[in-house]
């Protein structure tokens, strides 16, 4: 009780907290258990947030009214997407000519740069469905071609209610294999990425902590930024997944429910 109690100390002298969405506070486009009601927690006693997600199957506007939709009430400013940061990425890159291997949805956020299908400066990857061998194919060629590979995230897979599902970061690193080329990672675990949300909240890295199910993007990605990292053991969480890696996180909570009664502790 004792360990558990010090290992959660963290979580309660937090003045602000960031959480990944997707496996945490919903699955399959529905809530988790507890998620809206830690929600109306953290609002009823001022707690400042931000959802951290390389969830880009909708753009920010989208995304938010899909949330709010199923019962978790947030602002567009509270939801920090890969999307969205990567539109900031490709500018302070001079905008560059683009392939995209994204959604419709997300495309209409990057209408400003130039879509050139011959010969992109850049192919921008991130949650897309339409993968065939031509395409990934064009997008080898792409890079053979010069384009540099920007990745919106690099998610080896997540948890819908029919078991796990492929991310994006295999098509990234099989185009990453075959060309030598290195991906721009935009989304989590990019240190930019977590600087972002941070600036937003106005708190230091010692005043926050982030609460995932992803070992790679959720923890280890804000211990490099030091910031305490929780498991969440919810989603994409399965039962060895510490054991088998190197990476320690800070403290285990079972699931997003659990953090009110933290709190109140």
């Amino acid at each position: 009780k004792k360990k558990l109690k010090n290992r959660m100390e963290p979580v309660r002298r937090a003045k602000g907290f960031l959480f990944d969405l997707d496996g945490v506070f919903y699955q399959s486009g529905k809530p988790l258990p507890g998620a809206i009601e830690t929600l109306i927690y953290l609002r009823k006693n001022k707690i400042p947030f931000r959802f951290l997600t390389n969830t880009t199957i909708k753009n920010r506007s989208s995304l938010q009214e899909k949330l709010s939709g199923i019962g978790l009430v947030c602002a567009e400013n509270e939801i920090i997407s890969a999307g969205y940061v990567g539109i900031d990425f490709l500018r302070k890159k001079g905008s560059p000519s683009c392939r995209f291997f994204i959604t419709d949805n997300l495309k209409q956020d990057y209408s400003e740069f130039e879509e050139n299908l011959d010969h992109p400066e850049a192919i921008v990857i991130g949650d897309y469905d339409d993968w065939d061998f031509e395409k990934l194919n064009e997008a080898f060629q792409h890079v053979m071609n010069g384009a540099e590979i920007i990745a919106l995230h690099k998610g080896k897979y997540y948890k819908v209610d029919s078991g796990l599902r492929l991310d994006a970061g295999g098509f990234v690193a099989a185009l990453e294999f075959a060309t030598g080329q290195k991906a721009h990672v935009v989304g989590k675990p990019n240190k930019a990425f977590f600087q972002c949300a941070l600036n937003d909240l106005k708190l230091a890295p010692e005043e926050v902590v982030m609460l995932g199910d992803d070992l790679i993007n959720d923890i280890k990605g804000a211990q490099d930024s030091s910031i305490p990292g929780i498991l969440v053991k919810t989603g994409k969480f399965h039962v060895g997944m510490v054991e088998s890696s190197d990476i320690e996180p800070d403290g285990f909570l079972d699931s997003i429910s659990d953090l009110p009664d933290l709190l109140t502790l």
